[in-house]
């Protein structure tokens, strides 16, 4: 028998047995309380099938564009490219998201999963999984392969082009990786379940990244994201203009895709988080403390689709550069506008949405 406590609204819960490849869910709040992983061997042959094709993924071309000539880059080609073009901040994001991050996360699974086999002590192995959980969060390649697609469409209506054979790489990559982290779940290796301890200044740390987000959104939506130079010409392109621009050209689906993900989430999340702060310190809304746990789960797993308009705007400006005939810049509000996802992110994570089912 193992007793637990829900990580959303503190119930506590008797677990029979965890068994392999189940979820289980609080009947209070309906939250996963715990989601049990799939065999260590699969998890091994995953990670090895995801390591192959990450070596593949990183060398092989994934598009070609022709306007006079042609430009064909892979990934490492790309986050080269950015880094010698002075757009070192954008050649940080791709490097982070598709190269580091995932890497680190397979070679923290390997230290925990060997760690165990040579009888290294829980204690140690969980700085570890402290570790994984909280780069897990960070992990975006599932957002930048949403931000290659829509990017394909943005170089198609301005080149031509060919879709190459490192595309194909990068789809399995994605897959692999996704299934990977979905199947192992690093307590399973240590034989415990996960306790969440209450943080007395959640309240605090999330008061202050929402603050700290509120001052970088102004820049955020009036600097440029996308600066575009076309016959000499420049065009100094913000969010709203991106999708205005997507939806006058026809690309209706675009267009909703990045206003929902680029304004749409981060005020539905300041909005949701600045509620709950209200309602824990001041007990309001007490019928609607269910209703706000599920919108707080919600908001938290989609806050990292944020990043998908500084994705597409990474990856085309990879590809077009024409000099004054036809180039494409990552913009200055590429830095305010992640600073405003990464603290939006972090107001979610610090709140403890136990505090809306304290009595009051």
């Amino acid at each position: 028998m193992n007793k637990i406590n829900c990580k959303y609204c503190d119930t506590h819960l008797r677990i029979r047995r965890v068994t392999p490849g189940f979820e289980y869910i609080c009947p209070r709040c309906e939250g996963v309380v715990y989601r049990s992983g799939t065999s260590i061997s699969s998890i091994i042959a995953m990670t090895f099938s995801t390591l192959i094709m990450f070596y593949w993924m990183i060398n092989s071309p994934i598009l070609t564009v022709t306007v006079f000539d042609s430009k064909t880059r892979s990934v490492l080609d790309s986050i080269i490219y950015l880094l010698d073009s002075g757009h070192f901040f954008s050649s940080i994001i791709l490097f982070l998201t598709v190269v580091f991050i995932p890497i680190f996360m397979i070679i923290l699974i390997y230290i925990i999963i060997v760690g165990k086999k040579l009888n290294v002590n829980n204690a140690k192995l969980k700085k570890y999984i402290h570790i994984y959980n909280f780069i897990k969060e960070w992990n975006m390649v599932e957002v930048y392969l949403v931000g290659v697609l829509i990017s394909m469409i943005k170089l198609d209506e301005l080149t031509i082009l060919n879709i190459e054979y490192g595309l194909w790489f990068t789809f399995l990559y994605i897959l692999l990786f996704y299934l990977t982290v979905v199947w192992f779940n690093p307590y399973d290796i240590i034989d415990e379940i996960e306790i969440k301890e209450k943080d007395k200044n959640s309240i605090r740390k999330s008061l202050l990244y929402l603050m700290l987000a509120f001052i970088f959104i102004i820049p955020s939506n009036i600097l440029p994201i996308m600066p575009t130079y076309k016959f000499a010409v420049e065009y100094n392109n913000t969010i709203y203009d991106g999708i205005k621009a997507f939806y006058e050209e026809g690309d209706y689906f675009v267009s909703f895709v990045i206003f929902f993900t680029s304004i749409c989430i981060p005020v539905l999340k300041i909005v949701g988080v600045f509620i709950m702060i209200l309602m824990a310190k001041y007990g309001i809304l007490q019928n609607y403390k269910k209703f706000m746990t599920k919108y707080h789960r919600v908001t938290d797993a989609l806050g990292k689709y944020s990043m998908l308009d500084v994705f597409v705007v990474v990856i085309v400006a990879a590809f077009i550069q024409y000099n004054l005939l036809l180039r494409i810049e990552s913009g200055s509000a590429i830095f305010p506008f992640t600073l405003v996802v990464f603290f939006t992110m972090m107001a979610s994570k610090s709140f403890d949405t136990r505090l809306l089912w304290e009595n009051k």
